[in-house]
């Protein structure tokens, strides 16, 4: 995919959002973080790999706060991705079996969060949450695919091992640009779709992702069946 490039500084000025969803399943626009905060991460004319990794370093030792986090996490992603067209030539190309393939870029050593990039052909995933921080950038231009998200509001207490009770709260159609982010309990499945207003596969690419994961928590990460109410480990 090394013929398409990130939308520009100035395009993803005009027309990118960041958005972030938390456990009532709303997908919002992302309110600033706090300023406090904020200022232990200046701009950098010359944004490396390696400045962007210390970033994250910071960021996870400064604050806890899922919001926080992943607000600080979209600022710092957006300015990394505006300085490293490169970036999308990393994206594997799908498997034929399954239509989606991962790279890894970054796992830190103390496993407090890690990074990579994903391809995937349209379907459809699982109802889920990451059971950590996390934040999603779409990679690609008008000629990569899209990805429409269907966010999750639980309703049960949590009490019955195996039980959830899950409903559809709103949705949204991500694009090329985009930068959402995800509390840890945030609730979601999603559909990759292919770009608009194009019909002809031949000029039509993957939905192309760049991912950061927060520290792994795997007794919180589920899967869940909306049908029967049951939820698993995954």
């Amino acid at each position: 995919f090394g013929d398409i490039q990130i939308m520009t500084s100035t395009e993803l000025l005009l027309t990118s959002r960041n958005l972030e969803v938390q456990k009532d399943g709303i997908c919002r626009n992302m309110n600033f973080p706090l300023s406090s905060l904020l200022n232990n991460f200046p701009f950098y004319h010359s944004y490396s790999f390696d400045k962007f990794i210390s970033d994250l370093n910071r960021l996870v030792n400064i604050t806890s706060n899922d919001l926080e986090r992943i607000r600080i996490a979209t600022i710092i992603t957006r300015r990394f991705l505006q300085q490293s067209p490169w970036i999308i030539d990393l994206c594997p190309s799908p498997d034929p079996e399954i239509c989606a393939a991962t790279r890894s870029l970054y796992s830190d050593p103390n496993s407090l969060f890690k990074i990579n990039v994903f391809s995937w052909l349209p379907q459809t995933s699982n109802v889920h949450c990451h059971g950590t921080w996390s934040i999603v950038a779409l990679l690609g231009n008008a000629t990569t695919g899209r990805e429409l998200n269907y966010f999750w509001n639980r309703l049960d207490n949590g009490l019955k091992a195996g039980h959830a009770v899950i409903k559809p709260v709103s949705k949204k159609i991500l694009e090329a640009g985009d930068i959402i982010g995800f509390t840890s309990d945030a609730i979601h499945n999603i559909k990759s779709l292919p770009p608009k207003n194009i019909e002809d596969e031949q000029f039509s690419k993957p939905t192309l992702m760049f991912n950061i994961f927060g520290a792994p928590n795997l007794s919180k990460r589920y899967t869940f069946n909306p049908f029967d109410n049951t939820y698993k480990n995954f």
